[in-house]
């Protein structure tokens, strides 16, 4: 997958933190995701689909990471797992994907993204293109969420089938 794709992901994310939780993290070494899986216990997934490059984005956080992410956002103790952490996981997916679009759109790559999906517990998270699933793994302190980057481009699709 190409690099250009998933520096924007890495660098929203870390932006956003910063900004709205007042909080770091730090990612770890990118794998290919083995399976559908969930890799946390919130996930929001969202199709992204352009005229060059398809694809979907999901961000899946730990209970710890969440819970601590909300609190810090939303200025109140959140000790469980509840709707508003929910919530807050759909808009966390909203702002990634809508800032690394426009990093993306800044590099030439355009495409839109449709409304989040959130996931929970063992709900398999099913994204939009088959192929590999690229995993960025971040840690916190209170513990771990991941986003994962699956794109297809039109182009090489067109290649496949004319060469």
């Amino acid at each position: 997958m190409n690099v250009e794709y998933i520096n924007p992901f890495v660098e929203t994310i870390n932006n956003i933190l910063a900004t709205m939780a007042s909080m770091t993290c730090e990612y770890q070494k990118p794998y290919v995701k083995p399976d559908d899986a969930p890799l946390g216990v919130v996930t929001g997934l969202i199709p992204m689909a352009g005229d060059t490059v398809r694809g979907s984005l999901a961000i899946s956080f730990s209970e710890g990471a969440i819970l601590m992410i909300s609190s810090l956002m939303l200025g109140e103790e959140i000790s469980q797992l509840d709707d508003s952490c929910r919530d807050l996981t759909g808009e966390l997916t909203n702002m990634l994907s809508g800032g690394a679009r426009k990093l993306l759109w800044e590099k030439g790559f355009d495409f839109e993204m449709a409304q989040p999906q959130l996931l929970f517990g063992d709900d398999l998270v099913a994204h939009a293109v088959n192929g590999p699933v690229l995993v960025i793994p971040f840690e916190t302190k209170a513990g771990p969420f991941f986003i994962e980057v699956v794109f297809s481009s039109r182009l090489d699709r067109a290649r496949v089938i004319a060469g």
